[in-house]
């Protein structure tokens, strides 16, 4: 019976079909042997497998997603912005890494507040030269843009507030309540000159990437991403799981595709971080639907809670801070 099993999965492999029960005992095996005949008979580029999200159920999956709608403000990249640029860029080693570790979100719809403060901690080391680990908790329980339950890329809390170091308020994989922030962490933010909203155009987003560094962004996630394990990324088969935000860190035009962290931990994925075809942008992914970038103002700051109590507009305020860190060219 083992002999004649075997037969049948050799055959249906051999013909492009997906395998029937009868080749796994296991659930997840037949998933995944049916998402990997759907890559080969579809000509994707990419590997799938059991990952760390491979075995959890449907509401465990969907709490790791976690977009809310559309950003409540929209500020366009100027047009005379968007322009041609390199055939490829990697902040992960681009003169330099400039691109914070993966983290793990754990069971709340908080991937919003990573790609956010990634894009931060990136944002600090590019204009800066800081390594800062920063709090997704104080965007989740002070931001005022969302919560475990979803959120928008929406960033003018980073550009007037800012977030802290992660001692000041750790993360807790819940909704949290601002006051249980360490007092006095709003001395200790560090923000963002300006944002801007990137048009969802390969020429926009990878002159964007190349110009202003790693860009928080947003898609549609489907079943088959769950299982992801390498390569590039295209949606081949399974159902809508949700919303999803991670931070876009370079693209390759030789592959044609984005390179991406998440916020899976870095046992998911290539260490934590995917592949996805430009192809994507045009499909049912919408990938790049939401794209920010994050600009300095003249300057890369930390802002005091004194400079921003003041009557003082921005500039003002920052005109009577001693400690201003010049922006590198």
């Amino acid at each position: 019976m083992k002999i004649q099993r075997l037969l049948v999965c050799a055959a249906l492999a051999a013909l492009l079909l997906a395998p029937s029960t009868l080749c796994f005992a296991d659930p997840l095996e037949l998933e995944l042997a049916n998402v990997n005949a759907a890559i080969k008979q579809k000509g994707g580029r990419w590997v799938a497998g059991e990952t760390s999200m491979s075995r959890k159920s449907k509401q465990e999956r969907q709490s790791r997603l976690g977009l809310a709608g559309k950003p409540s403000h929209v500020r366009p990249l100027d047009e005379a912005e968007d322009a041609g640029g390199a055939n490829g860029v990697d902040w992960r080693d681009n003169n330099g890494n400039f691109v914070t570790a993966v983290k793990d979100q754990g069971q709340c719809g908080s991937c919003w507040a990573f790609a956010m403060t990634g894009g931060l901690e990136s944002y600090i080391r590019i204009t800066q030269h800081k390594t800062e680990n920063l709090s997704e908790q104080v965007l989740i329980s002070c931001g005022g843009v969302g919560s475990c339950n979803g959120g928008q890329l929406d960033a003018d809390y980073l550009e007037k507030t800012g977030l802290p170091p992660e001692s000041y308020y750790p993360y807790t994989a819940k909704n949290g309540n601002c006051k249980t922030a360490k007092a006095g962490w709003q001395d200790h933010a560090f923000t963002i000159g300006q944002w801007r909203t990137v048009a969802q155009r390969l020429s926009s987003i990878k002159n964007a990437l190349e110009k202003y560094g790693p860009l928080p962004t947003s898609y549609i996630v489907y079943e088959d991403f769950m299982h992801y394990k390498s390569g590039v990324y295209t949606h081949d088969t399974g159902k809508k799981e949700g919303g999803h935000a991670v931070l876009l860190v370079g693209y390759d035009d030789n592959e044609k595709c984005f390179i991406v962290k998440n916020s899976w931990g870095p046992d998911w994925g290539e260490k934590g971080f995917f592949r996805i075809a430009y192809s994507e942008m045009t499909s049912d992914v919408d990938f790049g639907k939401d794209t920010i970038a994050f600009k300095p103002a003249g300057v890369s700051r930390r802002v005091s809670a004194a400079a921003r109590a003041s009557h003082f507009d921005a500039d003002s305020a920052l005109s009577k801070i001693k400690s201003v860190v010049p922006l590198q060219p």
